[in-house]
Formats: structure tokens, C-alpha cells, sequence
């Protein structure tokens, strides 16, 4: 029998995350406010692409019979995803050690913002938990394009779910503030475009995206491109005094970046056309053989 997980956020990381375990086979419901979610509004395609795989029904906590039906659904829940701020569903009269009481074996999981004392109870957005940890000035303008701590802390939401499961029931806070921090490894040294070997370079049509990083896999396009000259150029700077960079960018020039994959894959080195962004179908980026 799946498992059985009430989400009740709204927004983003919550709902990313019981749509992460709808995609696993969890049975997700899905608890609405009255008010509704205001991704709803904001992003319609967002909203039902989160919303996929998942039963859904209104609630108001703020009565004594939505209190009563939460209670209930909780007694034979497996998961809990709430993203209230602190003391919310205390107040209200669900929080964890009431819910646990009723069902031990609960895993109860709160996506928070901050861990600090100071802003323990402070709201939040994927913005302002960038902001705060440092990390703003490494991402750049990635920010723009993805919410970083909010996938982040959605991955993390999923993984204290797990981790509960395994363990029999517990309670979680997963901080948004600190998800992103998991990816924050120290910087690769020399992966931003900055050698010969591994970058996006222009073709006669699209372009290309080289990861050429080991010995072997560098020595393999050399061969294949019948430049054995460079061999010993793979970590040479990416800079237009250099000669094999210029060379190598008029060389890719001369086809086009389909072409160029097709050789790649025939000499077995990495070598891709960069594609448009498409919404993929599902967030489960392994396959399950037995």
C-alpha cells in the first residue's frame, strides 16, 4: 500500500516536494487553505505542473472542523509537509507533538526559514535566503531563472520525509535559509569557461557545450578533429591571445552543433548541443530496474 503524505504549503518548496513524492508513488493530498495558493494566480503552469499526481482538498484550520479533519487525516497519515512560520499550527492546535500524540509513527516535516534565533520566526522568500547566506554574489543571475533554496530545501523536505519513514515517525524542520548552502561546495577550479577544454562555444548553427575535463576524453577530440597539436593545450586559458581557443572556436564554427554531436557520440567524447529549456515531464531523474 503507498504511503500516505498530507501536504499542506503553498508557494513553491513545499509543494515541489509532495510533487517529488507523488512522482515516487507516495499518495499525496493536497490540503488548501479557504484563500487558496497564490501560485494559482502568479503561475498557472507552475501550479498545475506541482499540482500533478496529487488529490486535493479545501481546509480551514482556523475552524474547530477543520482542525477535526486534519486530526483525522493525520491519525493514518505516514507524512506531514506543513510551511507555516513557527508557532502557526501550534496556535491552531495541530502542530507536531499534537499530531504525533495522535500518530507516533508520523513524520512531520515543517519547511522553516531561518534556523537563527534572530529570524527564527521571520518570513522569507528564495530571494532573501540567497541574500543571507552569501550566496547572491556566486549565483550571479541565477536567480532570475531558478529558485535555488526553494529546490533545494524541496530535495531536503523529500529526504527528512525518507529519513522519517526509515525511522518510525519524527519531526523535522527543513531551513530554506541553509538548503542552498548544500550545494555551495567549495567552486570547481577552472569549470566557469575558463579553459579550452570545457565551455560553450558557437557553431555554424546553435551551440556547443564542451566537457572535455579528463585527459582521455580531451585526447579523444583531438584525434577525432585531427588536431594531435593540442593535445597538450586542454587547460590552456579561453582567451583570445591564445591561439588553440581561437582555433578551436573557428574549427567548431565550420558545422553545425548537430553535426557535432553526432561526432561526438561516434568518438565517445562529451560533447552536446545546448537546447532550449523544456518543463520536463517528471522530477525523477533515475530509472528503477530490477
Amino acid at each position: 500500500m503507498p504511503h500516505q503524505v498530507l501536504d499542506l504549503c503553498r508557494l513553491l518548496p513545499g509543494p515541489l516536494a509532495g510533487r517529488m513524492l507523488a512522482d515516487l508513488g507516495f499518495e499525496v493530498l493536497r490540503l488548501v487553505p479557504p484563500i487558496g495558493d497564490m501560485t494559482k494566480t502568479l503561475s498557472p503552469q507552475l501550479y498545475a505542473w506541482l499540482e500533478a499526481g496529487k488529490r486535493s482538498e479545501t481546509i480551514d484550520l482556523k475552524t474547530p472542523a477543520g482542525v477535526d479533519r486534519l486530526k483525522g487525516l493525520a491519525a493514518a497519515a505516514d507524512a506531514l509537509l506543513e510551511a507555516n512560520r513557527p508557532g502557526v499550527m501550534e496556535r491552531l492546535g495541530v502542530g507536531p507533538d499534537i499530531l504525533r500524540a495522535i500518530n507516533p509513527k508520523l513524520t512531520y516535516v515543517r519547511v522553516a526559514s531561518y534556523r537563527d534565533e534572530a529570524f527564527h520566526d521571520a518570513p522569507g522568500h528564495d530571494l532573501t535566503y540567497l541574500a543571507s547566506g552569501g550566496f547572491l554574489p556566486r549565483f550571479g543571475d541565477g536567480w532570475r531563472h531558478l529558485q535555488i533554496a526553494d529546490g533545494a530545501g524541496a530535495h531536503w523536505a523529500v529526504i527528512a520525509v525518507l529519513d522519517g519513514l526509515r525511522k518510525g515517525g519524527g519531526f523535522y524542520e527543513v531551513y530554506l535559509s541553509e538548503a542552498a548552502s548544500a550545494l555551495a561546495y567549495p567552486t570547481p577550479v577552472k569549470l566557469d569557461g575558463s579553459i579550452v577544454c570545457y565551455g560553450v562555444y558557437p557553431t555554424r548553427s546553435g551551440q556547443l557545450a564542451l566537457g572535455l575535463l579528463e585527459p582521455h576524453l580531451w585526447q579523444r577530440f583531438c584525434a577525432a578533429v585531427g588536431r594531435e597539436d593540442w593535445k597538450a593545450s586542454a587547460f590552456s586559458p579561453a582567451i583570445e591571445s591564445n591561439p588553440v581557443y581561437v582555433e578551436i572556436k573557428a574549427l567548431l564554427a565550420e558545422r553545425a552543433a548537430d553535426e557535432w554531436e553526432r561526432l561526438a557520440l561516434k568518438h565517445a567524447f562529451p560533447a552536446r548541443k545546448v537546447q532550449p529549456y523544456a518543463t520536463p515531464a517528471t522530477t525523477i531523474p533515475w530509472r528503477e530496474t530490477r
